[in-house]
């Protein structure tokens, strides 16, 4: 259900930003298909339980991603300005070279650190039935292992992005996730149907993927005395400092629901929610690729003060992440059991994921649609704003987990993810739009919200009263569900006016 890539090609203002969101949507969907399309094979092989360990993998390194410190964000942000000011190149890499020094440095402390808490993990907290309590420990500490190799990429990948050399870098990250996922399929089919024989793979992976990034990074910069430098920490250091703050409370935000479920669920039923997850975060996949272009994008315009080409970059990247969100949205919340019986072909695993799914993919997709509007923050350097809406909700997000848990179970639980998103939408914008590109609240809440969610469900809605799936033909089932995503999609397209406006030149490019 991936949009239609030769019209995306269309859907920037400027050569190297379009390229960048065409390649992003390549890569994104390449990697979202990879990262789903073996997740039933690796739970009929090694068990949901297994699953759900690697459900704990994927935590910690979400967790552990607060220790970033904001400096993968800081040196895109650096690169993407330095790369338009004259005689910028030297700083540039004397600012990776210092980001990199104390990048390193933190991926040390954090492997060790995650070894350090794995006995506690293993003995403590999880409630596993199946996998003894001792090879779960062993499984931790091979995490460890993985957790810090894994950990310096973002730093590369983040000065790829600000370099705008997106292109390349999702080219790599397709040969990779290929490997890596066709890779741990095999270990499990012909090794040992382990955690730990995954683990183990995904170390490996990690190592390589880890040596190819830092040499492709070093040569575009083209610097070959890069020094370390405490005027270039200091420089960054407010930036840094606030997107440090962003990513822990976002961090645990976004995972706090896994936290408290994780002990007040057995492994079992974790393995439930962490599989209704990894589906539902599909939605990000479509919105990532818009933000790591159109970031470094608002940027540049941001230092050559151009206001009006800002404006009209708004627009059109919300816009584009309507287009991609919503439909999406829509189709796997509305038909999330049709899309997982012909996905798995798993009665038991649809029926205690189907409605998670819903649930999750609505939250994911709210949280998807403010991520231009935190671009546009970021451009500014304005991260106080953030911070602070993300402490409010925190303060709020546990408890009400908690307690809706306690009633409801895992589903009440996703359900405050919705509820969490909805009150960012609301209330984030209309701050937002106080400070910066004022006036253009109520262009972004009608174009880029309320036209394309209203048109995508209504579609949704319409076409499940019409159409009969069946119980039995997959095949039949998958061109349903592929007729409803192509309907939805260009529906949703139609509403959006800089969308429209690029269809057409699009056709008449063609003609």
């Amino acid at each position: 259900m991936l949009a239609p890539f030769p019209l995306l090609l269309w859907l920037g203002s400027v050569t190297s930003t379009r390229n960048n969101v065409l390649a992003n949507f390549f890569g994104a969907g390449w990697l979202a298909l990879m990262s789903l399309a073996f997740i039933p094979f690796y739970i009929k092989l090694m068990g949901v339980e297994a699953y759900g360990v690697i459900g704990i993998f994927i935590s910690l390194q979400a967790v552990f991603a607060v220790l970033d410190l904001g400096l993968s964000q800081s040196l895109g942000r650096e690169m993407a300005r330095l790369s338009v000011l004259p005689d910028g190149q030297v700083q540039m890499a004397h600012t990776a070279r210092t980001l990199e020094v104390v990048y390193c440095s933190v991926a040390l402390f954090v492997g060790l650190l995650v070894a350090l808490i794995s006995h506690y993990l293993a003995f403590y907290w999880l409630n596993p039935e199946g996998i003894s309590r001792e090879s779960l420990r062993t499984a931790l500490c091979v995490m460890a292992f993985v957790v810090a190799l894994r950990w310096p990429l973002n730093l590369y990948t983040g000065g790829m992005n600000g370099l705008q050399r997106q292109v390349s870098l999702n080219i790599i990250l397709i040969v990779f996730s290929t490997v890596q996922s066709i890779g741990a399929l095999l270990v499990l089919w012909l090794l040992s149907p382990t955690v730990h024989a995954f683990l183990a793979w995904q170390g490996f992976i990690a190592l390589v993927q880890l040596l190819v990034f830092r040499t492709l990074f070093w040569r575009l910069l083209s610097y070959k005395s890069p020094k370390f430098s405490m005027d270039v920490l200091r420089g960054v250091w407010d930036f840094a400092f606030g997107m440090t703050g962003i990513a822990l409370l976002a961090t645990l935000l976004t995972q706090i629901d896994k936290i408290l479920l994780s002990k007040m669920l057995d492994l079992k039923a974790f393995g439930y929610y962490v599989f209704a997850s990894a589906v539902a975060a599909v939605v990000f996949r479509f919105v990532t690729p818009v933000f790591t272009a159109y970031l470094p994008r608002f940027t540049q315009l941001v230092s050559l003060e151009d206001e009006p080409a800002l404006v009209e970059e708004y627009h059109y990247a919300s816009q584009i992440v309507a287009l991609v969100v919503i439909p999406v949205t829509c189709v796997v919340a509305m038909f999330s059991k049709e899309i997982l019986l012909v996905w798995t072909s798993d009665l038991q695993l649809v029926d205690n994921a189907w409605l998670l799914v819903s649930v999750l993919a609505i939250g994911n997709a709210i949280n998807g649609l403010m991520n231009i509007p935190y671009a546009l923050q970021l451009a500014h350097g304005w991260t106080r704003f953030a911070m602070y809406i993300n402490a409010v909700a925190v303060f709020i997000l546990g408890p009400m987990i908690y307690f809706v848990c306690l009633r409801w179970g895992s589903v009440g639980a996703a359900s405050v993810w919705i509820a969490l998103n909805s009150s960012y939408a609301l209330i984030g914008i209309q701050i937002m739009h106080k400070k910066f590109l004022i006036g253009e609240k109520w262009r972004w809440y009608r174009e880029s919200l309320l036209l394309p969610t209203v048109t995508g469900w209504a579609v949704v809605l319409l076409l499940g009263k019409l159409l009969i799936f069946s119980q039995t033909e997959r095949f039949l089932n998958i061109g349903l569900l592929s007729f409803v995503s192509l309907i939805c999609f260009f529906s949703v397209a139609v509403v959006l006016p800089k969308v429209r406006k690029a269809v057409v030149m699009f056709v008449r490019s063609r003609v």
